[in-house]
């Protein structure tokens, strides 16, 4: 069974330590999706990050089972398009 729509927000005025909470984050909700026997499909799974352009340079690379998950500038949610 895959989980629908899920979405998270991870938010640090540091880099490095935003990096190690989203990693976190993503590794707490993985496992509360394998207790609930739910699948994340990392196929349709994307990040979209909403920074101040200066700090538009940092990168953001997360990946699930060995895959990279998709980076956006752009997205559909609850028939809204936020922009980053």
């Amino acid at each position: 069974m895959f989980a629908d729509d899920s979405s998270n927000l991870v938010s640090h005025t540091n880099h490095s330590n935003f990096m190690t909470v989203f990693n976190l984050a993503l590794l707490h909700i993985c496992k509360w999706f394998q207790a609930n026997q739910l699948t994340l499909n990392v196929e349709k799974t994307s990040i979209i990050r909403f920074t101040p352009t200066k700090f538009s340079h940092y990168p953001l690379n997360s990946v699930y089972a060995d895959q990279a998950l998709t980076k956006l500038d752009i997205l559909k949610f609850l028939g809204l398009h936020p922009e980053a």
